[in-house]
């Protein structure tokens, strides 16, 4: 194992180093993109009403489900003579408690994914001013032409290989929030129509 690990950096050495100075840039980039997305992926596996698919339950599951599980999504509901305003007003309250902020940082990963490629567009052209430069020489350097070509194809390929996994992933938060969204509606739906049908409106249907 120890073996194997030495020889893996032993050839990563050298092609990192013929990347170029953006290289260090990329690397930054990738533990901010990576640790984002990651940490986004947690607290969305963790919110309850993601956990619990609430998105897929209709009403008279939700009704129904006397789970310890499920009795913690009702603690989220509003009881009493609560009034159709006021339903909307508690929801738009847990809305804007989780929404908002988590829509900020989608948005800041998603700049950060599409920088990617463009900072290893920017190493491709300075590789390619290097190799240029060697190529316009009295002597034609063909090492500063290798060096320029390498760099250019390496930081080109990083960029690549950081931004596909990631906009995959970005993809994957962005249906969750889509989840989170739906099961939020879902859950003011049910409110409602329990709340209705305890003060005698019974024919109000509050269908997805």
């Amino acid at each position: 194992m120890m073996e194997s690990l030495q020889d893996f950096f032993h050839r990563a050495i050298p092609i990192w180093s013929s990347g170029g100075v953006l290289m260090f840039p990329l690397f930054l980039l990738t533990i901010i993109i990576y640790g984002n997305a990651f940490n986004l992926l947690f607290r969305l596996r963790r919110n309850i009403l993601i956990r619990y698919r609430i998105d897929k339950r209709t009403e008279s599951e939700i009704e129904s489900d006397q789970s310890p599980e499920l009795n913690r999504v009702k603690n989220l509901l509003l009881s009493g003579t609560a009034d159709r305003k006021q339903i909307n007003r508690h929801f738009e309250q847990i809305r804007s408690a989780s929404l908002p902020l988590l829509q900020r940082r989608i948005r800041f990963l998603a700049i950060l994914v599409s920088s990617a490629p463009l900072l290893g567009l920017l190493g491709t052209v300075m590789g390619m001013f290097s190799t240029f430069s060697g190529m316009s020489a009295e002597d034609r350097s063909f090492d500063l032409i290798i060096e320029g070509i390498s760099e250019a194809l390496i930081t080109t390929q990083t960029g690549l290989l950081i931004a596909i996994p990631s906009m995959a992933m970005l993809s994957f938060i962005r249906q969750r929030r889509k989840t989170l969204v739906l099961a939020i509606d879902r859950l003011e739906r049910f409110n409602a129509l329990q709340i209705f049908r305890r003060n005698g409106e019974s024919n109000i249907q509050l269908t997805a």
